[in-house]
């Protein structure tokens, strides 16, 4: 096997295992605070444990939904062919798109003035 093939392997087994360290450590407290919630579900608690309750699932959701962005960023660090492959398309890609509409919005537009006459005629028609 090809050392580049070989050193590409490695670069993905790397990002998979950060990948799935980073899962684990964000839906742990997500799935502990879940567990948690149905257990007391029917004990009728205070407001205040109520509230850290709340509280808690907030924090947890919000641990969990980080999940889906963090990917990215953790792939950037991890994957120096993935930043290369990210750098290529904001900067190509996107700057081009971005410089296009730069461009035409610098056009002028002639005004077309029409008379009263030339709009009756338009509703006539």
């Amino acid at each position: 096997m090809p050392i580049r093939r070989r050193r590409l392997d490695q670069q993905l087994t790397a990002m998979i295992l950060v990948r799935v360290g980073f899962l684990v450590v964000l839906l742990l407290p997500y799935l502990l605070q879940r567990i948690y919630t149905f257990s007391t579900l029917t004990y009728n608690d205070s407001i205040i444990s109520q509230a850290i309750l709340q509280l808690f699932t907030a924090i947890t959701v919000s641990f969990f939904n980080l999940n889906y962005g963090g990917s990215f960023y953790l792939f950037l660090i991890t994957s120096t062919r993935f930043r290369r492959q990210v750098k290529y398309v904001f900067i190509n890609k996107c700057w081009r798109i971005y410089c296009r509409k730069r461009i035409f919005q610098n056009q002028v537009v002639a005004l077309v003035q029409s008379t009263a006459s030339e709009l009756d005629l338009q509703q006539i028609q």
